[in-house]
């Protein structure tokens, strides 16, 4: 079933958007936080990279599915918003070390 009004790109749009600030608050975090944390901030942030570019898909595939253009095999059952979140509480947990190991003077 394809669908004729605009939800479907600004549904898309959103996740889009929700992924790049994904990508780029994890950037600024590993940025902020390479000096205290050193190798574990760039791991952080190379997975946050890869799941900011796995919502930014299936943002992708969820727009194609709904327009018609694309099938997808089955519906992910709520995996993107969960992806989200995981990558969210990992940028979160980066920052909180960081700010406990400067507070320690390590």
């Amino acid at each position: 079933m394809s669908d004729v009004g605009l939800a479907n790109e600004r549904t898309a749009l959103s996740w889009q958007r929700t992924a790049l600030a994904v990508t780029a608050g994890a950037a600024i975090v590993a940025r902020l936080t390479v000096d205290r944390l050193g190798t574990w901030a760039l791991v952080a942030l190379a997975v946050a990279l890869v799941l900011g570019l796995w919502i930014f898909t299936e943002s992708w595939l969820r727009y194609a599915d709904q327009a018609g253009t694309r099938q997808r095999p089955a519906r992910r059952g709520g995996r993107a918003p969960a992806v989200l979140a995981l990558a969210t509480v990992m940028i979160g947990a980066t920052e909180l070390t960081a700010i406990a190991l400067g507070a320690t003077g390590r």
